[in-house]
């Protein structure tokens, strides 16, 4: 009885299996996938008119540019420093000092 269970429980994996698609193709194709890129390009500024705003509120939007992979921020009294890691051919410096300077915010460095 186990053993009709066990082969009837192969059988039907099988059936799945060929019935996804060939999921052996999948496998390799998720395999021979190179690894994702590594943002090449960095940058370090300050961002001013933090009197009334968390350093967050900055982030979320330095953050949503595309390309951007990484925002960090220190915070310093009423600016913050920002240092961003992206991929240079999605965006660039001023375009992301640019998602931060049209909601009114001051941009220094870079």
């Amino acid at each position: 009885m186990r053993a009709t269970m066990g082969i009837m429980m192969l059988l039907t994996l099988l059936l799945l299996g060929t019935a996804c698609g060939n999921n052996e193709k999948t496998v390799e194709a998720a395999a021979g996938q190179s690894t994702p890129p590594v943002a090449n390009g960095s940058a370090t500024f300050t961002v001013t008119g933090l009197d009334c705003c968390p350093p967050s509120v900055i982030q979320d939007l330095i953050s949503k540019v595309e390309g951007v992979s990484k925002v960090d921020i220190e915070p310093m009294g009423n600016k913050g420093k920002v240092t961003v890691s992206f991929y240079d051919k999605k965006t660039d410096l001023k375009q992301i000092q640019t998602s931060v300077t049209k909601y009114g915010f001051g941009v220094k460095g870079g």
